[in-house]
């Protein structure tokens, strides 16, 4: 049961005890999930209109992304795509995924612009050049800005490529022999 049947059953209680001068808590347990929480509490009615949860508790947080994301240190380059004078700017990829990446860079840009992220994920192998679309912009004081970024007119082919090679990123890092 939501909280919103929970709070409509209780204002039906509220009122019935109104009307037969009957005082006192009326208490439900509910649970609600939205995004990236579930939490649940009591809701208790102590008068016409009146409610109040108690004892909140968070029972879940969810990272509702559809990739799995490694934690790297990889120094790249951005070119931002649509301005005019387009030019490489330094940048270093703090988390990547199949889906997008943490991008770190002096260069300011904004939520919504285009970047070419270029990359390389293991010396041996060719740069990744990955379209990618800000999400979310995070100025980092004196040393710039962080951007979250998706990926963006990546194939199906090339994204399952791109997942392989994170995986591979990952086994490497840990030291694992194939």
């Amino acid at each position: 049961m939501g909280f919103r049947e929970i709070l409509a059953r209780t204002e039906e209680e509220s009122e019935a005890a109104e009307k037969t001068g009957v005082r006192g808590r009326i208490c439900e347990n509910g649970g609600q999930e939205r995004g990236d929480i579930s939490a649940s509490g009591e809701i208790v009615a102590e008068r016409a209109f009146f409610w109040r949860l108690e004892d909140l508790k968070l029972v879940r947080v969810r990272d509702d992304r559809a990739f799995f994301r490694l934690d790297v240190n990889l120094e790249a380059a951005i070119v931002p795509l649509g301005r005019f004078g387009n030019r490489e700017e330094a940048a270093n990829v703090r988390n990547i995924s199949a889906g997008g990446a943490s991008i770190g860079t002096r260069y300011e840009c904004c939520p919504e612009d285009r970047l070419l992220l270029r990359v390389r994920l293991f010396p041996e192998e060719p740069e990744w050049n990955l379209f990618c679309k800000v999400l979310r912009a995070e100025k980092k004081g004196i040393s710039g800005f962080v951007y979250g970024c998706q990926f963006v007119e990546l194939g199906d082919e090339e994204r399952e490529k791109l997942l392989q090679a994170i995986l591979e990123l990952q086994r490497r890092m840990r030291g694992v022999e194939r």
